[in-house]
């Protein structure tokens, strides 16, 4: 999965624009049959993993569908009436969709009906063919191509079932990878008690599970403590070890909770409904804790180890609890986040709190002030720095509260980051060795328009990752909205945002009336690397109010560090 530079990139640091920008933008292959690709991590060496969304031409089922439907036909009206107010011609009917497979071949009816499906309590009902347009890729031969994680050819419909949810989430020096992955649903026929006519449902085997990959291909399922009723398990990082071993860490199910226990026992008789459609519909059924898995260097399974929760339940609390370990470092620190108590009291916090997991102990990170915050760990790097975000929940929401922290566990010593603005939401993804972190903020007061950042510890301020680029123009389209991974020599892999043609759900570029092609917003994962050379002084479009940052001098004397390794990794 050796990422290597496409001979079409946009390579800028060749152009006369880009002499004086202090990073090169590379463009990452882009999976062609989606909308959108991201990278999720990479290592040192280049390895790169990530996801796809918004897949085109899934293949939708209309088999089991009832055709003669009142809620069918009234969102068909609907649909009917939308095309006939924009002044377009539906090009579809029902009885298309019935008899002449338009579900699948014409654009129109296709996005029609994977809304229809994916309505959100159509999916709850378990009634409905499960579609999940997301997938996992991996960076290969100049290609991104996708990675299977537990998905299967469908028994309806050529092609895999799309029904699943997989995320790779993290990849060791040696390419090792780990991620998690849902179980494909299966069409069922079931007969309620007292009744004739069979009705169809979709259910699968378990929820997820996490896995590990090795680097010759090789897929090994990271089993749940706990397994009634498939269990629970998430992958969300591993190390490489001195030793050649791996640490994986995670989250897994540990029991049912006393609350679904007794919903199963009261409600899924099986008369009505499976009795798998009753349990699957059951939300937060597990007691889940953080999790940490160690492997030899051989790939066997040396420990599983529960890492707890950060406060003890009351006996009779018939609630399920949760803790999840989200990074660690080469020596096993772990981070993340747990359920846990008011310091100054013995009062239940309701959201999650940031913690690390150290000699069989959980410790806090930040002092709760107010009932309603929140903080996450989200990384750690080798010199025990963690780095997340806190809170609070505003309006029911916390995307528009979130500032980033930073805490040293030698020291004790918690600081929070600098932002854009006071109030400016902010994302923290990663920190690497050296102390430069990543990461996402908005950058206009009332508005919700992010763009990435660079942030040295200790530093008074934060840097718009956009100032290292040139400024943007027709040759050089890109704005920087997410930084995902920063390497020790200060390579960033990134999400861009750049103007492309519109493409309907089949894939087709879609034009206007006049026939002319339609364009929009699309992301794509780029790489950038540092380059010699000084920030240069942009004049924002009119349309933009935000004014870009300018690096200072101590940036570029960082920066430039990098690149006698990249020379001579050149020459190697």
């Amino acid at each position: 999965m050796k990422f290597k530079l496409l001979a079409a990139s946009v390579a800028v640091a060749l152009s006369q624009q880009a002499a004086a920008a202090t990073y090169q933008l590379t463009e990452l292959p882009k999976y062609d049959n989606s909308k959108y690709s991201y990278v999720s991590d990479a290592n040192e060496a280049g390895d790169v993993i990530g996801h796809a969304s918004n897949l085109f031409g899934v293949k939708i089922d209309v088999s089991y569908i009832n055709f003669d439907d009142a809620t069918l036909k009234s969102s068909y009206n609907t649909t009917e009436k939308f095309y006939q107010d924009i002044n377009e011609e539906i090009t579809f009917t029902l009885e298309d969709i019935q008899n002449n497979d338009a579900a699948n071949t014409n654009a129109q009816a296709h996005a029609f009906m994977l809304s229809y499906v994916m309505n959100s309590s159509r999916v709850a009902s378990q009634e409905y063919q499960r579609i999940e347009r997301a997938i996992s890729l991996t960076y290969n031969n100049n290609a991104a191509e996708e990675f299977v994680v537990f998905d299967e050819q469908s028994p309806d419909y050529e092609g895999l079932t799309r029904s699943v949810t997989n995320y790779l989430t993290s990849i060791a020096e040696d390419g090792t990878i780990v991620g998690w992955g849902s179980a494909p649903f299966k069409k069922i026929a079931f007969t309620p008690e007292g009744e004739t006519e069979e009705e169809t449902y979709f259910v699968r085997d378990w929820r997820n599970k996490g896995i590990l990959v090795t680097p010759a291909g090789e897929k090994i399922r990271l089993e749940p403590a706990f397994t009634e009723y498939g269990g629970l398990s998430l992958a969300t990082d591993i190390k490489q070890t001195a030793d050649g071993g791996y640490i994986v860490v995670g989250q897994s199910s540990t029991s049912l909770s006393q609350r679904t226990i007794e919903n199963i026992e009261d409600s899924c008789d099986g008369v009505d409904e499976p009795v798998d459609v009753c349990i699957q519909r059951l939300t937060s059924p597990y007691h889940t804790r953080a999790y940490k898995w160690t492997f030899d260097y051989d790939f066997n399974l040396v420990s599983a180890t529960d890492l707890g929760l950060g406060f003890t339940p009351d006996e009779d609390d018939d609630l399920a609890y949760s803790s999840m370990a989200v990074a660690t470092n080469g020596a096993g620190l772990t981070v993340g986040y747990s359920r846990a108590r008011r310091q100054s009291s013995d009062a239940l916090l309701p959201y999650e709190q940031a913690v690390y997991f150290t000699n069989n102990e959980i410790k806090r990170i930040k002092e709760v002030e107010s009932f309603i915050e929140y903080s996450q760990a989200v990384d750690v790097n080798d010199n025990d720095i963690i780095v997340g975000v806190f809170g609070r929940f505003t309006g029911g929401s916390r995307d528009y509260d979130s500032t980033g922290f930073y805490f040293d566990t030698k020291t004790s010593e918690f600081k929070e980051m600098p932002a854009y603005f006071e109030g400016s939401a902010t994302a923290i993804t990663d920190i690497n060795n050296n102390g430069f972190v990543v990461g996402q903020g908005v950058i206009e007061k009332g508005g919700t328009r992010r763009e990435a950042f660079l942030y040295e510890i200790g530093a008074e301020k934060l840097v718009n990752i956009n100032s290292f680029l040139p400024c943007k123009s027709d040759s050089f389209p890109y704005t920087i909205t997410e930084a995902v991974k920063i390497t020790d020599d200060n390579r960033i892999y990134a999400i861009a945002r750049k103007t492309g043609e519109r493409r309907n759900t089949l894939g087709e570029i879609e034009k206007d009336s006049k026939g002319e092609i339609e364009y929009e917003s699309v992301s794509l994962p780029v790489l950038l690397t540092p380059i010699s050379g000084e920030p240069e002084s942009c004049t924002p479009p009119e349309a933009e109010t935000y004014e870009r940052q300018s690096a200072s001098w101590s940036w570029l004397s960082l920066l430039a560090l990098p690149l006698v390794a990249l020379r001579r990794r050149r020459k190697a």
